[in-house]
């Protein structure tokens, strides 16, 4: 799709076109996005606990992979624009879906079926720009595809925390429903009918491949799942779940190498700059989505912020932080070595964990808003710099190949992070909780004057009444405090993750 600037009804039709594809990404983004930040608050409308919450983000992931494996299958039967209303009427109806759901089961396979449609989605609509755009038109519709992905990611806090707090936690996949169809509509407006071939070259679907591929998938997402919540020895399933998705992963792996037409190109993968690329993504990817997940934990459980509060103040400084995106294209290209942004971007990341281990409880909004500022502006300096150079010597047919690889990586980083934090923040949250509740004792100096101080304040009740109000508030107390630790051991875990990043980047030639 090309088009001169003196072509009227053409350039309204371009512009369209890139606008649909942005929105489509972008919709994906605000997703996940907000289901990272706002997971403990679904997770309290379907009364789920932290493993089976879990399982959400583990399916997501699971199907995630299998739609994108099966995507160029699925767009030579059905053409491009056919491939994404299907996937945003899906992902609308499973949205919709959550609204009434009542367990953590329900809400697992509905976020699984929303996985299948949208999790694909990055990759196919970048794909997209890549192959059926050219020159300036491409440049200029990249930009506004990176742009929607930052403008729907930093609106996902803000636009969630004020739906949750007006509404309750279903508004928001109401309003994602709506806007699924509504993009829908565009797409089947704007987007030219590309992508179909006639049945006679039509690839193979590899189904045995394919199924053997799910079972590795679910086996490891699994094991990978249950290890956070028990000892890897402690029950013949885990090792046995991981030992079978090894196995198969490397029958699949050889499958694919080996065939003429496969569903993924795996000889991308031999390119030392993209798998470079790939473990930096990987770590992008990774501390990302669990700075945001702790960020709204702070926020909620350490400092006790409104929803709504929450997300005005993580959403409005991510919106301030989309201004850097013009300082990126006015001066990333003068950058030859993007070691030069990706080790500051690392660096940055490491200096925002440590800074939010140095908040007190009561420590006021001011203090908050570098961090989170600076946290905006992790994909200009890491991400963006990486996919410069990791995608760059390949030829059509292997960056389609090679961008599916990449969003495999996306969806399972995104799942691990998140399973991953969730059970440090578990386990340390136990172990400070254990450690305070030993001092709640009568020889205890401290207990003894906070008990004197609260009873000064609780004349109304009686003696037997006191002591159990007075211990009431020391026990939350003594709660709130080890949330608060353990939200701030994970950042220490992060900033740890951020240095590694930066050290492996100093580490590279190619990049």
């Amino acid at each position: 799709m090309s088009t001169s600037c003196h072509n009227e009804p053409a350039l309204s039709q371009l512009i369209l076109y890139s606008l649909a594809i942005a929105l489509c990404v972008g919709l994906e983004f605000f997703d996940s996005a907000f289901f990272s930040f706002f997971a403990s608050y679904i997770a309290g409308g379907v009364n789920a606990s932290a493993d089976e919450l879990v399982w959400s983000t583990s399916l997501y992931a699971v199907t995630s992979v299998l739609g994108i494996l099966q995507q160029s299958w699925l767009v030579q039967r059905t053409g491009y624009k056919g491939y994404l209303i299907l996937c945003l009427l899906g992902f609308s109806v499973a949205s919709l879906a959550i609204c009434f759901a009542e367990s953590s089961s329900e809400l697992a396979i509905l976020r699984a079926i929303q996985g299948y449609c949208m999790g694909p989605m990055l990759s196919i609509c970048r794909i997209m720009l890549q192959t059926t755009l050219e020159g300036k038109t491409r440049g200029l519709a990249l930009r506004l595809f990176l742009f929607c992905i930052l403008l729907s990611s930093a609106s996902a806090p803000l636009v969630g925390g004020y739906l949750i707090g007006a509404l309750g936690w279903k508004a928001p996949f109401t309003v994602m429903s709506i806007a699924g169809v509504l993009i829908a509509l565009l797409v089947f407006y704007s987007v030219p009918q590309r992508g179909k071939v006639p049945p006679e070259q039509y690839g193979e679907a590899h189904f045995w491949p394919y199924i053997i591929f799910t079972g590795a998938v679910v086996s490891l997402q699994t094991a990978m799942q249950q290890v956070q919540f028990e000892h890897f020895s402690s029950t013949p399933l885990i090792p046995l779940l991981t030992g079978l998705g090894i196995v198969a992963i490397g029958w699949f792996a050889f499958h694919q190498w080996q065939h003429p037409r496969p569903l993924l190109n795996l000889h991308t993968f031999s390119t030392d700059l993209f798998r470079t690329g790939l473990v930096m993504y990987m770590f992008y990817y990774y501390i990302n989505n669990s700075m945001g997940y702790l960020i709204s934990r702070m926020l909620e459980s350490g400092l006790n912020y409104p929803v709504q509060n929450a997300g005005l103040l993580v959403g409005g400084t991510s919106l301030l932080a989309l201004s850097l995106l013009f300082v990126y294209f006015r001066f990333a290209a003068r950058v030859t070595n993007k070691k030069y942004m990706i080790i500051p971007g690392c660096l940055t990341a490491a200096v925002i964990c440590l800074w939010m281990i140095k908040m007190p409880p009561d420590v006021s909004e001011g203090w908050l808003l570098i961090p989170l500022f600076l946290r905006g502006g992790l994909l200009l300096t890491i991400a963006l710099p990486v996919g410069g150079s990791a995608f760059k010597l390949f030829n059509e047919e292997d960056y389609n190949h090679s961008y599916r690889f990449k969003n495999i990586v996306k969806q399972l980083t995104y799942s691990f992070s998140t399973a991953s934090v969730i059970m440090i923040e578990q386990d340390r949250e136990a172990l400070h909780y254990s450690r305070l509740a030993d001092h709640i004792t009568p020889d205890n100096p401290a207990f003894q004057e906070a008990m004197n101080k609260l009873s000064e304040h609780l004349v109304l009740f009686s003696n037997e009444e006191l002591k159990e109000a007075s211990l009431g508030l020391i026990q939350k107390m003594v709660l709130s405090q080890s949330k608060m630790m353990s939200i701030q051991d994970g950042f220490l875990y992060l900033a740890i993750i951020a240095v590694v990043a930066a050290l492996f980047s100093l580490w590279q030639k190619k990049i």
